[in-house]
């Protein structure tokens, strides 16, 4: 049998100084239908490392409450005196872990996590990505083709763990893909990397949430998978994908497009478009020149209740793009990363799986526009988010 080779940017990451201060991870996003119901549902499953050679036998979360107490501060409390009561009780730390994160972008949705000590993780093998986990009971598994596993956290681990930083509920899966797009090369900055090597991805299998049985359908799949990997995130985040098109020109599905929009880089976004096999692409650490504005912005509330607005229009010297995607804030949540150097920083996503919106085209001629394309954008995974900071 013929050994399937697996491009280097879906590879384990942290090697040299990124062990100790870098983070490595995969987004799996697919639709499924409800199968008593039939109500389709977006889901994302997640691969998280970070700064694993920091503590290889012990899950650290920088959001656990640690004393920080030195000697004399000890015999200041149990004297009683003042001083007790202005020395430092919190440290921060460098978090330390494997995590799998899974969870639903839609109406209701949440995030479970399970944590692993890093030396649970195994990668470099020819068969599979990255595989973490067993001991529990939970095992969770990339390779090029598949990914299957289990996450479940209860409100009794949350009222032990609020360093777990999610909410309780059980997400299982066993899904089969085919990458259909990939674009490359991949951008590539100071301390931060990302390849978009599954922009189309159709996924086929089920999915369990929360005891509820959810179908996945290639053709309905609208699947997306990408990797980041660096030393620190990028803030604020910028992203949008989708690859459930519709010509507005001629009404036609367009089952071979799609568009990843991901930022923000030195005040740019990397965004690529493939229109029916033909692509356009913008990278941000490219020489190319290109201007480009971006928005995200709160609706008025109306009929639809309060939406968000993505808004990306780029111009170089012989086309213009123009991408408005809206999301309502009911279909969102927040999502929570630790930052790899530590200090309680926390990157905060809000993301959802219902986005909607239009995606054009034009030709430059002269001074006039030529209309090339007219799409029509669901199924938008949107995402806005920045780091926040520990109060002082």
């Amino acid at each position: 049998m013929a050994v399937k080779k697996i491009s280097r940017n879906e590879r384990y990451m942290l090697k040299g100084a990124l062990k100790r201060n870098g983070f490595d991870e995969w987004r799996i996003v697919t639709n499924g239908f409800n199968k008593t119901t039939g109500e389709e549902k977006t889901f994302l499953i997640e691969f998280y490392v970070v700064n694993p050679a920091l503590s290889p036998d012990k899950c650290v979360l920088g959001f656990k409450s640690r004393n920080k107490k030195s000697a004399s501060d000890l015999q200041y409390a149990l004297a009683g005196t003042q001083a007790a009561t202005t020395m430092q009780t919190e440290e921060f730390v460098q978090p330390s872990f494997a995590m799998v994160k899974a969870g639903m972008l839609s109406e209701n949705g949440k995030q479970m996590n399970s944590y692993f000590p890093p030396n649970q993780l195994e990668f470099g093998k020819t068969d599979y990505l990255i595989k973490v986990g067993g001991a529990s009971g939970e095992m969770c598994m990339l390779t090029d083709d598949a990914t299957y596993g289990s996450v479940c956290v209860t409100s009794a681990d949350l009222q032990e763990k609020p360093e777990l930083l999610c909410q309780a509920g059980s997400m299982s899966w066993s899904l089969k893909f085919k990458k259909q797009i990939e674009f490359t090369p991949d951008y590539h900055g100071a301390g931060n990397h990302w390849a978009c090597f599954g922009a189309r991805t159709s996924f086929e299998g089920r999915i369990i949430f929360d005891g509820e049985e959810y179908v996945v359908m290639p053709k309905k799949s609208y699947g997306y998978i990408d990797k980041n990997w660096g030393k620190n995130f990028v803030s604020p985040v910028y992203h949008l994908n989708s690859s459930n098109f519709t010509s507005i020109i001629n009404g036609k599905v367009m089952d071979h497009s799609c568009v990843a929009v991901q930022g923000v880089y030195n005040d740019k976004l990397s965004v690529l478009i493939c229109l029916e096999g033909n692509k356009i692409e913008f990278h941000a650490d490219k020489h190319k020149k290109y201007t480009i504005t971006y928005e995200c912005t709160e609706m008025p509330e109306d009929d639809e209740g309060v939406r968000l607005h993505w808004t990306v229009s780029i111009h170089d010297r012989k086309r213009v793009v123009d991408i408005d995607v809206f999301c309502n804030a009911s279909a969102m949540f927040i999502r929570d990363y630790e930052c790899p150097e530590g200090g309680r920083k926390l990157l905060k996503i809000l993301g959802g799986g219902n986005g909607t919106g239009e995606l054009k085209v034009f030709n430059k001629i002269k001074k006039n526009l030529e209309l090339i394309e007219d799409v029509r954008i669901a199924n938008v995974v949107c995402e806005y988010g920045n780091i926040e900071f520990p109060e002082t």
